[in-house]
């Protein structure tokens, strides 16, 4: 997956165009690769031991990056689809990829491969898009063929020490200039999902960061298993495999209706570039009438929850008070004696309901808060907020109900509606993103941190909202 965003991209360019000024063709005397479109037969079927591209698989990987001098957490998620796109008369196989900075979405990939009939993987091209605060900003796209790209190896059909580097793509639009060169062979790997024999490890480079190295390594049957770095790499990106799945047929659906979305905005933003390319195609016998949109599967990704949906057993030490603004005219909330209210673990007035949730995905909650008026030691601003099955990035139990561990949502001391993040972690607890273990039901446990407080929305997020909060006073459910 493409690791150098806008500032590194406008670098390549740079120096793509002294290279082009200067005659300079690369350390193996050529930019690119000598593509032959007529040695292609089964392409898009990708077999090559050492990457082989089976659709439904899911590779996760996680580590660090270093950011200014400080390490951040890193997730990349990549997933054979099971669609093709052809690309100079050649099918390929469809990868989508996701790359998260500290929880945060900040990249998602459509990558292209072709396998050819002497079993090298060809990278045909790449549609990113770049996201800066959860806003699309930028997608630097190259594609074989168009504006004088040219497809690159993505893996050798016989990787062997000694033999030269290569060109894994040729994009000088957009500052693509990575080549890869066998470093080892015959090595022993541990990353956190397995241990591997026979493992292969290319060391990556670019234009633009002589001197600076990317090592992958990967192991035979499997594909790529860690990412390290050799050099002068600013990032110092580190990367093992920590989960290797096979989707079901929901998975796949899913990530299917994804991928297809993501191309439309491809059309829209990409005219020059992706625009003159061939539709993505489904699989044989998928009718396009099976095949869920985004929009669909929005609901896993958006939990909205009325206090009008509960019923009067799901409260404890509660009530349900009238209010017009809210939707189904109720807020769930209690009185301002002026008193105090302790944390959990211990017990004090809450509400607690279930919802259905998908495991790996991060979660950011919001509560649509109506802080009363303060009375004593009560500013009437704050609930508590504990989940069942709860996970941090690290995958450690965090936030279960009857603990002291939890999320607070704490509002302004000006009365009136707001909406409040769960932002604030109790106890010893760091990072305030949700994950969960499994999928399926989870329980909520909303309670109240002071009296005179109430609310009449919850949300859990992982997408619209997981980096800002609604701009409506109503989330509309979808």
């Amino acid at each position: 997956m493409r690791r150098f965003h806008v500032i590194q991209t406008i670098v390549s360019l740079l120096v793509i165009s002294l290279l082009v000024a200067c005659g300079n063709k690369g350390t193996a005397g050529k930019d690119y690769e000598v593509f032959d479109a007529g040695n292609f037969e089964d392409s898009a079927n990708v077999t090559n031991q050492w990457m082989p591209l089976k659709p439904g698989t899911q590779l996760v990987f996680d580590g660090v990056t270093i950011e200014a001098g400080v390490s951040v957490p890193h997730r990349v998620i990549i997933t054979v689809t099971d669609l093709t796109k052809v690309i100079d008369g050649v099918r390929s196989a469809v990868t989508w990829d996701l790359d998260y900075s500290d929880g945060v979405l900040v990249e998602a990939e459509l990558a292209f491969f072709a396998q050819d009939t002497d079993g090298v993987v060809w990278r045909m091209g790449e549609y990113p898009e770049e996201y800066e605060g959860g806003e699309f900003t930028v997608a630097p796209t190259w594609i074989h063929g168009i504006q004088d790209a040219r497809a690159g190896i993505a893996m050798p059909a016989n990787p062997q020490t000694g033999t030269p580097d290569y060109s894994q793509g040729w994009g000088p639009a957009v500052g693509w200039t990575d080549r890869g060169k066998v470093d080892q062979v015959g090595q022993q790997v541990c990353v956190p999902f397995a241990c591997y024999e026979n493992v292969l490890v290319i060391a990556e480079t670019s234009a633009s960061e002589a001197g600076a190295y990317q090592l992958k390594s990967f192991a035979p049957g499997v594909g790529n298993i860690r990412v390290d770095w050799r050099g002068e790499d600013q990032t110092q990106e580190t990367l093992d495999l920590v989960e290797y799945n096979q989707l079901n047929p929901a998975q796949m659906d899913e990530a299917r209706a994804k991928a297809l979305e993501m191309e439309k905005h491809a059309y829209q933003v990409s005219k020059d570039v992706y625009g003159k390319t061939a539709p993505l195609e489904l699989p044989d016998g998928t009718s396009t009438n099976t095949v869920p949109t985004a929009a669909s599967l929005q609901p896993a990704a958006e939990i909205v929850v009325y206090a009008s949906d509960l019923s009067q057993s799901a409260l404890f030490e509660l009530d349900f008070i009238d209010d017009a603004v809210s939707p189904g005219g109720k807020l769930i909330g209690l009185p301002n004696n002026g008193d105090e209210l302790d944390a959990p673990p211990e017990n004090d007035p809450h509400v607690t309901f279930t919802v259905s949730v998908q495991a790996g995905k991060p979660y950011r909650c919001w509560i649509h808060m109506k802080v009363g008026t303060p009375r004593g030691k009560s500013q009437a601003n704050m609930f508590w907020v504990q989940f069942s099955n709860a996970v941090d990035k690290a995958n450690d139990e965090v936030f279960k109900p009857g603990t002291d561990s939890y999320l607070t949502a704490q509002g302004p001391a000006q009365e009136g509606w707001i909406w409040v993040g769960c932002n604030l972690t109790g106890s010893h607890v760091s990072g305030s993103l949700v994950y969960f273990q499994t999928d399926g039901e989870v329980t909520v446990h909303i309670q109240a941190g002071m009296e005179g407080v109430g609310f009449d929305q919850f949300i859990l997020s992982s997408a619209e909202f997981l980096e800002r909060p609604p701009s409506e006073p109503v989330v509309e459910k979808r």
